[in-house]
């Protein structure tokens, strides 16, 4: 895989590269956030590695991060800093990363985290094409990462965001828990803590909602998890869920389309 290491330390992107190369991938270095803007929009990328900590009189890494999503990069980022504190990590997700590790690191695992999140987007690549998912007004188009909500301009979504309001919109109606939204959008093999789930759902309310504060679609089911909810079919009997917390991840069966 064509791996591009945004860092700006000469040891550590070294380091980077033997451990990337001795696993059989090609990494590409770039020091500056203009040379990793360069080594990553217009060509072929299966992952940004970005050290949070880039130079002050360059750009730090989160609005490095925000600028490739802007720019229409839709691959993986993962995250490489010092940093330890949860605000840190959640200001990451915010601004479009995938994952966070925290140096100094095993290298052993952050290669088994990189396959991890690179399968998870083959994956989704592999499901996405020509799908589209409709939920009353909203229509999800899976393959260009767009929300479209009637009347409303078009959305672009993360692959991450469109992960989960995928899960959410196949399910709409039925209370999702948290557990599943991770399951669904980051795999079995997550590892990190719950919260980055809160913080993937205030980001997609503020591409689906007219107001955040008050939504209309994506509503939260307290202890439970969240539910899309298209405010056109009114209010319906939320699904409980599973044994453990859990609801299972299905689609409308006949039986509960004709109870709603």
């Amino acid at each position: 895989m064509r791996i591009v290491i945004i860092d700006p330390d000469r040891m550590t992107g070294k380091l980077l590269h033997f451990v990337l190369t001795d696993a059989g991938h090609e990494p590409i270095l770039a020091r500056t956030a203009a040379e990793g803007l360069d080594a990553v929009i217009g060509r072929e990328t299966d992952a940004v590695l970005l050290e949070a900590d880039l130079a002050a009189s360059d750009t730090d890494g989160y609005e490095l991060c925000k600028e490739l999503r802007a720019r229409r990069y839709n691959g993986p980022v993962i995250f490489l800093t010092h940093r330890r504190e949860t605000a840190d990590k959640l200001r990451a997700f915010e601004f479009g990363a995938d994952d966070y590790i925290v140096e100094p690191f095993d290298p052993l695992e952050l290669i088994a985290r990189l396959h991890s999140v690179t399968r998870r987007f083959r994956h989704a690549d592999h499901q996405a094409l020509g799908t589209v998912l409709k939920a009353g007004e909203a229509e999800l188009s899976i393959g260009e990462l767009t929300i479209r909500i009637t009347g409303r301009p078009p959305a672009l979504l993360t692959p991450t965001e469109m992960r989960m309001l995928e899960c959410l919109m196949r399910n709409h109606n039925i209370t999702i828990s948290r557990e599943t939204l991770i399951e669904r959008t980051w795999g079995y093999d997550f590892i990190g803590d719950s919260n980055r789930v809160d913080v993937y759902i205030r980001r997609i309310r503020k591409k689906v909602e007219c107001d955040p504060a008050q939504p209309e679609y994506l509503h939260t089911i307290r202890g439970i998890g969240y539910v899309f909810r298209p405010p056109a079919l009114g209010k319906i009997l939320d699904m409980p869920p599973a044994l453990g917390g859990v609801t299972p991840f299905l689609g409308e069966s006949r039986a509960y389309r004709a109870a709603v």
